[in-house]
């Protein structure tokens, strides 16, 4: 019974970490907008927001990593 019950945890370990692995694959295609040269800044007042905005993109990516982790670590395969 206790197998049982280990494999349900892991069965939805593997689903919230492919749900934030997914997360994490939008922001990292998102930000991929605001690299130097994806598109010619207009003026300084757009640059400071783009840079801002790939500075929360990359924040989250950070967390969706971490968050990944420690689910993976909670529940090992073994």
């Amino acid at each position: 019974m206790a197998d049982i019950n280990y494999q349900i945890l892991i069965e939805m370990r593997d689903k919230i970490v492919t749900y934030l692995e997914g997360e994490k694959k939008i922001c990292e295609a998102a930000l991929k907008a605001y690299e130097p040269g994806a598109i010619t800044e207009s003026s300084e007042e757009i640059r400071v927001m783009r840079e801002r905005e790939a500075i929360k993109l990359r924040d989250r990516i950070y967390e969706l990593s971490r968050h990944i982790e420690v689910i993976k670590a909670m529940y090992p395969n073994t």
